[in-house]
């Protein structure tokens, strides 16, 4: 899309796969919750009101926990900025990193050929994908703040065209 001011800006919201990890928090927290409900229904918060106090604590501290789990990351290219967003909750965002165009060095899908002089690079890794391997993921090559970055995203057809057209001779639509 190009905004009236001459920018071509696009986004991709991406959802990042539920791992086991968050399968088990997600047991975890719905088992202690059984244990604070039976407690309840047993009467042991008549007898001691400071357990009950010590329980919503933990009921609330285990609300936050869950929403946590889900996490999105949001791209949004605008004339050769590329900033990388992680949502967490539904409610909380953050940036996570900030890119130019200037810095970069290739653009190329997952497993390219482009990709195979920058194999074995020292270079701090970002993984904003969903972390499903189906899905056609994105290396982008450059140099951050300190050092050789190299980040792991799922753009969509559209973001892909306008960072070619943007940069054609770094971004490596196909093989």
């Amino acid at each position: 899309m190009v905004s009236s001011s001459g920018d071509v800006f696009s986004e991709v919201l991406v959802r990042r796969k539920t791992t086991t990890g968050n399968i088990i928090v997600r047991v975890i927290c719905g088992i202690i919750t059984f244990l604070i409900a039976l407690l309840f229904v047993l009467g042991f918060f008549a007898a001691l009101p400071g357990l009950f106090i010590f329980a919503v604590i933990i009921i609330v501290i285990e609300y936050f926990i869950i929403r946590f789990q889900k996490v999105e990351y949001e791209y949004i290219f605008t004339s050769g900025d590329l900033d990388f967003d992680q949502l967490s909750g539904d409610f909380r965002r953050k940036r996570k990193l900030s890119v130019t165009f200037e810095t970069l060095e290739v653009l190329a899908p997952e497993g390219s050929h482009w990709l195979d002089g920058y194999q074995n690079i020292e270079a701090k890794v970002y993984d904003f994908s969903s972390r499903d391997k189906s899905k056609k993921r994105y290396v982008f090559v450059g140099s951050g703040d300190k050092g050789r970055i190299k980040v792991i995203f799922e753009p969509s057809e559209k973001m892909i065209q306008n960072m070619y057209n943007y940069s054609p001779s770094k971004v490596k639509k196909e093989d």
